[in-house]
């Protein structure tokens, strides 16, 4: 793992992301990348600069964020790991993915809500667009993971090819942590199977894995979604990872789960593109 993105808005929800970042950073010797993006629907970036120097007060702001950001992160997150501060303008979730893309980001730590937050909404709308659109892990919070929370990992999907691609990202935060990973399957009514047949799934999937501890769980359920919910809260564990595959229809595991899952629990919930 080398680069780790963790959008800053200067709210609390983004401390705590940057504070876990730094966490995972320390482990892992990542770079963090703290970006904080100005709000406009300008692409800053495909502007040429005669078009640029039209818009003074953008240019101020950029410059004042460049000037405080880095001040407040040494401030409120003392130096543990490198940490560069990154400042754009833009469409806030678009910025967060492209800066994401350029740099080759393992993985993106973001907070569930940004500035402006009342309590009892459903999570931040750059972070359903950035669970959406991101390439890398997007692993969301509510507070700052501890290095306790990484030593379980609930991995939670169908247990197919796709699955298996999006396993094999979590191994290397599960190698730095000498994570034991819980790979669980929600037996439900609508997409009911076989006790033996599912634990047979996830014997194959397991294999070639042997360098890490896996422990296979099935878990009845009524809905996929409480049914992780309870499985982790009866296991301790704070950290879940899914298999997001919002285009497969038939999938119990999609990018609605992970949402719903980041709106009602307190554990961190790392979504995972597995195509």
């Amino acid at each position: 793992m080398k680069t780790i993105v963790v959008p800053f808005d200067f709210s609390s929800y983004s401390l705590e992301a940057l504070k876990t970042a730094q966490r995972i950073s320390t482990k892992t010797g990542a770079r963090i990348l703290c970006v904080s993006v100005i709000p406009s629907e300008i692409d800053w970036d495909l502007l040429p600069e005669e078009a640029k120097n039209k818009h003074p007060d953008l240019i101020e702001e950029r410059e004042e964020a460049l000037e405080v950001l880095p001040k407040y992160i040494r401030s409120v997150a003392p130096a543990k790991a490198p940490i560069e501060a990154v400042v754009k303008i833009g469409v806030p979730h678009e910025q967060i993915v492209r800066v994401a893309d350029q740099h080759k980001a393992d993985i993106l730590v973001l907070g569930a809500y940004g500035k402006g937050y009342e309590e009892g909404k459903f999570i931040g709308s750059n972070l359903q667009k950035v669970l959406r659109k991101a390439h890398c892990p997007v692993l969301a919070i509510k507070k700052e993971l501890d290095g306790n929370a990484f030593r379980k990992i609930a991995f939670a999907t169908v247990f197919d090819n796709s699955g298996k691609k999006a396993f094999e990202k979590i191994l290397p935060l599960a190698k730095a942590f000498k994570s034991s990973i819980h790979l669980l399957f929600v037996n439900t009514p609508e997409h009911f199977t076989n006790s033996s047949e599912s634990d047979e799934k996830m014997a194959a999937f397991a294999k070639g894995y042997e360098q890490f501890v896996i422990h296979r769980h099935i878990y009845n359920h009524k809905e996929a979604e409480e049914g992780i919910l309870e499985f982790c809260e009866r296991k301790g564990i704070n950290l879940v990872s899914l298999a997001a595959r919002p285009k497969v229809s038939s999938s119990a595991y999609m990018i609605g789960t992970t949402e719903t899952l980041i709106f009602k629990s307190e554990f961190g919930v790392l979504s995972i593109n597995g195509e």
